[in-house]
């Protein structure tokens, strides 16, 4: 019998024994909209934020009416969730969210509209002051709805753990559109299920004007970061088009009647190239709206859209 070299025998053996480690788990993405100061917006692709809900023991929070002007059946309930804000920050909290809501109600059609709105505050309280990497990266607190600056690498963007907003947002009422607001000055917000802002950071209100052109209207962004040549079909969104504008009047397609017409945004409505995050093969309404970059009021196709949404639900209160 021919034997084997004992090196040999020992590498057989160890062979036996090898452990296949399964591959890493991909990591879940999801895409965020990022607001920079002035008014640009574009899109980042971020590892998903934690999204571990509250215990249920935790979430129980006074609700505090800040408009109540019917029932929920006919009104947009908007709701305030803070984070970072201690029990000794209460009336902190409740300016911020003030503020916020007296600077969305300065933008059309939000204030000729303002009373299909009911609008309540949540009373978070967080164990410590402030939010993660504020104001600097690497920064923690103890706070209850995990807010960060610096969310995938961005400073300005600033995440929020959504499954715990919206446990604390569903204390009131009703809920149609959740917003969260940080207890910070410093400048920085997110788009998403729910929309975030810096409480302190005036600049930081026309991001909610913006998502809420999304939730309630449904409208589309505008801006063309980051892609080049839209090559898909014609979109449902009603703000963007492949369509140039002859062939929009010729076939009466999208907003054809409102070509050639005055909008709030400055300007007539024509078919701009760029929008719907590609700058060549596809058109907007107007050169620069509201869901195009913030501090600009909408056109006039979102205008109208949004008004007929609002009045829908709100049985025509104006």
């Amino acid at each position: 019998m021919r034997v084997r070299p004992l090196s040999v025998v020992m590498a057989l053996v160890a062979s036996a024994f090898v452990i296949i480690h399964p591959a890493a788990a991909t990591e879940r993405t999801v895409v965020k909209e990022v607001f920079s100061p002035d008014g640009t917006i574009s899109r980042v692709r971020v590892v998903e934020p934690p999204s571990e809900p509250a215990p249920l023991s935790a979430v129980a929070a006074e609700v505090v009416p800040i408009q109540q002007t019917g029932p929920s059946a006919s009104r947009f309930d908007l709701v305030f969730v803070g984070d970072g804000y201690t029990a000794s920050q209460m009336a902190t909290y409740h300016q911020h969210v003030v503020n916020r809501w007296n600077e969305l109600t300065r933008i059309e059609p939000y204030r000729s509209l303002k009373d299909s709105f009911n609008v309540w505050q949540v009373n978070v309280v967080s164990n410590q002051s402030g939010v993660d990497n504020d104001p600097s990266n690497g920064v923690r607190r103890d706070t209850a709805l995990d807010m960060n600056f610096w969310c995938g690498g961005t400073e300005r963007l600033l995440c929020v753990n959504e499954t715990k907003a919206k446990q604390y947002a569903a204390s009131a009422p009703q809920v149609d559109q959740v917003l969260a607001v940080a207890n910070s000055t410093k400048y920085g917000g997110a788009g998403g299920g729910v929309a975030t802002s810096s409480g302190g950071n005036a600049q930081s209100g026309d991001i909610v004007a913006h998502e809420l052109g999304h939730s309630i209207g449904g409208l589309a962004d505008e801006y063309d970061y980051p892609n080049d040549l839209y090559t898909g079909s014609e979109p449902r969104e009603v703000n963007v088009s492949v369509y140039p504008s002859a062939t929009m009047s010729q076939y009466k397609l999208k907003w054809y009647a409102y070509l050639g017409r005055t909008s709030p945004d400055g300007g007539v409505i024509g078919t701009y190239q760029g929008g719907y995050y590609h700058r060549r093969g596809i058109y907007r309404p107007t050169d620069n709206s509201l869901m195009r970059s913030l501090g600009r009021p909408f056109n006039l196709i979102g205008l109208d859209v949004m008004r007929t949404a609002i009045q829908r639900k709100a049985g025509g209160v104006v």
